[in-house]
């Protein structure tokens, strides 16, 4: 069976056959007789039992030429030339390699590029200057007291500021903003630049001011490191690769499309509590730097951490086990209470840990901590939501 060469020109094809020599190939026929370097060739396909060859053609770009032959021996020599043309064998390899093995690579290439996206964002807050959290601080702390009942009482708030002080080190470029607000609900929480927000169901769970300073200098600690900003940065960095990356894939499957933005949240959420977690443990291990620095015992913080435990986590006796919630770890926004509870007690364990106190009695405390004097709030929160 004779080779077959199209030249773009006509249907008709010229009948003839094709050789394979070391530096080129030849199509040899009674009317036409042409020949090209291995660089020439466009693609090779094996198609049923021909195989078919695309070489580019000099004269005319827009028209390449076609070869159809039927020599497996001429195809095998035809691969050996073009790979001797190659500089990289990384392409030979992964041209020989079985679809199994291509689309594995092309998953771990992602997942490398991911942590690599996802590395440079963890550093790309030292490019944002700190005026950026002071001015979120700012606006926050506005924003809190214009909304919420803060304690305006004068011992309260001359406390926090006497703790504050005593917890911020030389080298923090933050001024604390610590707004008491009047409200059951147990927790505190920092935002970027200085504020600090304590409620006062809180309060009412610590025993000791040392207790209290514990958690400001976690508190603290987030702002000091910037992870209200890190945070953000990360958060944005990946709706934003994620947003592109499966709006493209979902791109005219109608249903799939409307639903990104589902996804795009629901990763991005779990992804970012791994971050959470890594923050909350930084800022455990930089509290109790702090509270060393000035000189006054973890065991507040520790028996904090404990009475969190009790209170929350273990079930009261006689409580069915089904009614208590376990959340999983991965998705956690802290770490587990006790590992926290063990990492505290062998820090504060060491000989050189100080054992100072802030020089507030339990009973000072006790009167202090109950102290508020609410403000009624300037405006009225309504959520956008509701009509």
């Amino acid at each position: 069976m004779k080779d077959k060469l199209y030249d773009g020109k006509t249907a008709v094809p010229f009948q003839g056959n094709l050789v394979s020599e070391e530096d080129k190939i030849i199509f040899l026929s009674d009317q036409k007789t042409v020949s090209f370097q291995y660089s020439d060739i466009l693609n090779l396909d094996p198609v049923g039992r021909e195989f078919r060859l695309e070489i580019r053609n000099p004269e005319n770009p827009t028209h390449s030429f076609i070869i159809v032959f039927y020599s497996k021996e001429s195809y095998a020599s035809i691969l050996l030339g073009r790979k001797s043309l190659r500089k990289l064998p990384f392409l030979d390899l992964w041209q020989n390699a079985n679809f199994g093995v291509k689309i594995g690579a092309l998953i771990l290439t992602a997942i490398l590029a991911f942590s690599v996206y996802n590395t440079g964002l963890s550093y790309a807050y030292f490019f944002v200057p700190t005026s950026y959290d002071k001015k979120q601080s700012q606006v926050m702390s506005g924003w809190v007291r214009d909304y919420f009942s803060e304690c305006s009482s004068p011992s309260l708030k001359s406390t926090m500021t006497k703790i504050g002080k005593k917890l911020k080190d030389e080298d923090d470029p933050f001024d604390y903003d610590i707004i008491v607000i009047d409200d059951d609900v147990f927790n505190a929480f920092a935002m970027p630049g200085g504020t600090i927000v304590v409620f006062t169901e809180l309060l009412k769970k610590t025993e000791t001011p040392e207790e209290l300073a514990g958690v400001l200098a976690h508190e603290m600690a987030h702002i000091h490191k910037r992870h209200g900003v890190r945070r953000q940065i990360r958060s944005a960095g990946n709706v934003v690769l994620l947003s592109l990356g499966i709006g493209s894939g979902f791109e005219g499957v109608d249903m799939l499309e409307n639903m990104d933005s589902l996804y795009e949240v629901l990763s991005v959420t779990i992804y970012d509590q791994k971050f959470s977690r890594e923050y909350e443990s930084e800022a455990d291990e930089i509290a109790l730097e702090k509270l060393k620095k000035s000189n006054l015992t973890g065991e507040g913080f520790l028996n904090f951490f404990k009475r969190i435990q009790e209170e929350y986590e273990v079930p009261v006796e006689g409580e069915e086990e089904k009614d208590t919630v376990n959340v999983p770890d991965f998705l956690s926004s802290h770490p587990a209470t006790q590992e926290r509870i063990e990492y505290v007690k062998n820090i504060i364990s060491h000989p050189d840990y100080p054992k100072g106190k802030l020089g507030i009695s339990n009973k000072e405390w006790n009167r202090i901590r109950g102290l508020c004097s609410p403000i009624k709030p300037k405006k009225e929160f309504k959520n956008p939501l509701e009509l």
